[in-house]
């Protein structure tokens, strides 16, 4: 019982580290750094 508490939070803890140690580039973020033209919004 208590082996199986301990392996949980090992991998619980890997996981998380993983998935917060994945690269970001500025690749990625091109795609929100595009601009909005004003006169392309309409408002109601």
């Amino acid at each position: 019982m208590n082996t199986k508490k301990i392996f949980f939070g090992l991998s619980t803890v890997l996981i998380l580290m993983a998935a917060a140690c994945t690269p970001n580039t500025a690749e990625d973020d091109q795609l929100y750094e595009q601009g909005i033209d004003k006169k392309d919004i309409v408002i109601k």
